[in-house]
């Protein structure tokens, strides 16, 4: 069935524009594409899964299987832009999504569905050659599901995804990421919406959401946000528990050998940041072949797609014309090109000092105990971090939160030189309670020469009361240059609301909130126990030009 020809909405034309406008990509070699719209490719239960087919007469056999919960007009930039250098491009929406059949239900059939769909495409007289996928965020979802079933794409375009979508942004460091799935949950009940209404809940977006992440019992937070209750939502709610089985089916990719080459592409503040680098170590761990760009990204930032799609270009004709590894480093580099990832790093100590300073070296001998008080009914504000919701989200100046007291500073002396940090960095602490279930929230800061502190990294963890005091706490990843004048400060608290569902001090920290417990925090700096900062050093030599 073919339609009127590729007409664009306005976003779709944007993207495209976008593209073709980027450099390094390559010109349009098929100009006279069409559109055949809404085929329905039957699932294994009979449900109609509607695919736009995007095409120049004359194209060659290579197909890029695209399929998204969130629209095929939104990406239909892409799709144009990639069918007019001469491949096929397919587009489908996911099931219960713009128009396809069956209901939405998260995670749960895309392995079916998708392996539904690549038995069709198989079929066409048109696709003899080889399949490929793309797309980042649930797009990416929909890849890894691919890789567990009797037939898989020849390779795969990873943006901002990971291959355990619970450990990625439901649970991290075991908490509940209670901005992202409420943020979630609104965007897709906006979606399909008639414009006048869509508009209508942008406005009353912030308001909604921080509604949504204060409800008590957490189980009514799309409700309260959203006014529908997804099933999904109270699903992720019940099944927060470590290794509940439920999890299992929607752990997608875990067989290596399931997994052809992949391209990922990452974000500094992108949520899921942590799950796809563990991704990507054990790919190359495993012998996959597997390429890795980082950005100062966003999650769902342009840029992402336009890295993407200069990938999946190149990829066409063979993943290893991509450098192994591709980072921007923040603070003023920009992009280089490494071996591999984490590159060697030297790792240096800064230890916390009794009057709040951050110096290099070894703590001091004599333990100074330093205590602050946490409040859930006056949850710490998290101030940016890795987070779907517009509102919360990356790099943010952290003056109103470091007004707080119930977050402790350390803040160096003024650098004499620049220091260059690439890789994971970790803080050493020893932690006591009057409520042993409390959450810990450790940020680095860049302070600049006027004294504007902005966040560079994160780590967050909700302590098992089982564990004892003791907390070795991995940030996440960065390559950031700290500029000489400027000072490192360390920001130590126990909540990043509403990015973090604050810890109410109870049993069960996620579901019960009936209690709200307050709490007093200990630890030393200084002493046996010392608050310890460790940052992996790295020499700029390993650092090359992008070819």
């Amino acid at each position: 069935m073919s339609g009127r020809g590729p007409r664009l909405t306005r976003v779709a034309a944007q993207e495209y524009r976008r593209l073709a406008r980027s450099e390094g990509m390559p010109p349009a070699t098929h100009p006279e594409v069409q559109r055949d719209r809404d085929i329905p490719v039957r699932a294994h239960d009979g449900a109609a899964l509607l695919t736009d087919h995007w095409h120049a007469p004359d194209a060659a056999d290579s197909t890029l299987l695209i399929r998204t919960p969130y629209g095929r007009d939104g990406i239909a930039g892409v799709a144009k832009f990639i069918a007019e250098r001469g491949h096929h491009v397919i587009v489908q929406s996911c099931r219960g999504t713009f128009g396809s059949e069956g209901e939405f239900s998260p995670l749960h059939d895309e392995v079916a569905d998708g392996q539904s769909t690549l038995t069709w495409l198989r079929a066409q007289p048109w696709a003899t050659g080889r399949v490929h996928t793309w797309g980042g965020s649930y797009f990416g979802v929909t890849q890894w599901a691919l890789c567990d079933g009797p037939d898989r794409p020849d390779a795969m375009g990873i943006a901002v995804s990971a291959r355990r979508f619970d450990d990625g942004i439901i649970y991290p460091g075991g908490g509940f990421a209670i901005d992202t799935t409420v943020a979630w949950s609104f965007a897709l009940r906006m979606q399909e919406r008639p414009l006048l209404a869509r508009i209508g809940m942008i406005l009353r977006a912030a308001s909604a959401l921080r509604r949504g992440s204060l409800t008590v019992p957490p189980a009514e937070a799309a409700q309260a946000a959203v006014g529908t209750d997804p099933r999904f939502f109270r699903d992720w709610v019940e099944h927060s528990q470590r290794d509940d089985p439920w999890w299992e089916p929607l752990h997608f990719a875990q067989d290596l050998a399931s997994i052809p080459p992949v391209a990922l592409v990452a974000g500094w503040r992108d949520l899921f940041l942590q799950e796809q680098l563990k991704d990507h170590a054990a790919l190359v761990a495993g012998g996959v072949p597997a390429k890795l760009a980082i950005g100062d990204w966003l999650h769902g930032a342009p840029e992402t797609s336009v890295m993407g799609v200069r990938d999946a270009l190149v990829s066409f004709d063979s993943l290893d014309r991509l450098p192994d590894v591709r980072i921007e480093v923040t603070g003023g580099i920009g992009w280089r090109e490494l071996d591999s990832w984490p590159p060697p790093a030297e790792s240096r100590v800064w230890a916390a000092t009794a009057a709040g300073g951050l110096r290099p070296g070894a703590p001091d001998e004599r333990a100074t105990p330093l205590s602050y008080r946490y409040d859930p009914a006056d949850p710490t504000p998290s101030e940016g971090g890795r987070t779907l919701g517009p509102f919360a989200s990356g790099y943010r100046i952290q003056r109103r939160r470091e007004a707080r007291s119930d977050v402790v500073l350390f803040t160096s002396d003024p650098l004499d030189d620049d220091l260059l940090i690439i890789g994971e960095p970790r803080v050493e602490i020893t932690l006591t309670s009057t409520n042993p279930r409390v959450d810990l929230f450790v940020r680095l800061c860049d302070v600049d020469e006027r004294g504007r502190s902005r966040t560079v990294t994160d780590g967050y963890i909700r302590r098992n009361p089982e564990a004892g005091t003791h907390t070795v706490l991995q940030l996440a990843s960065l390559a950031h240059r700290f500029a000489a004048g400027h000072r490192l400060r360390l920001q130590v608290s126990s909540g990043a609301h509403p990015v973090y569902l604050r810890n109410p001090g109870t049993a069960d920290p996620i579901r019960d909130h009936s209690r709200l417990l307050p709490s007093e925090q200990t630890f030393d700096v200084g002493g046996e126990h010392a608050l310890a900062l460790h940052l992996p050093a790295v020499d700029g030599a390993v650092l090359r030009p992008m070819s």
